[in-house]
């Protein structure tokens, strides 16, 4: 990972999974996620298009939909409860770094 962000989806859609987080799909290709390896977490940064932010975690995730896998984001953005469509989830150094 580079000190830079990188933009890791816009958000499609996103459904609540309880216990577990927000799944988020991805508006678009879904290669900037499937560079990772599945359940790798990731620290992340959601930039809501009315400008605000979130900072959490994320974990690589593979979905199956009418027979066609894709990858996906498991969020957990602390209270943040909604991910509202076009929200951008971006890759950010780690506190450590």
């Amino acid at each position: 990972m580079s000190d830079s962000p990188t933009l890791l989806l816009r958000v499609a859609t996103v459904w609540a999974v309880p216990g577990l987080g927000l799944l988020a799909l991805p508006a678009g290709p879904d290669e900037a996620l499937r560079a990772h390896v599945l359940h790798t977490a990731l620290p992340v940064e959601a930039r809501l298009p009315g400008g605000g932010t979130a900072a959490g975690t994320a974990t690589v995730e593979e979905i199956e939909r009418a027979g066609v896998a894709s990858y996906g984001l498991l969020l957990d953005l602390g209270a943040l409860a909604a991910v509202p469509p076009d929200t951008e989830i971006w890759q950010v150094p780690s506190a450590g770094k």
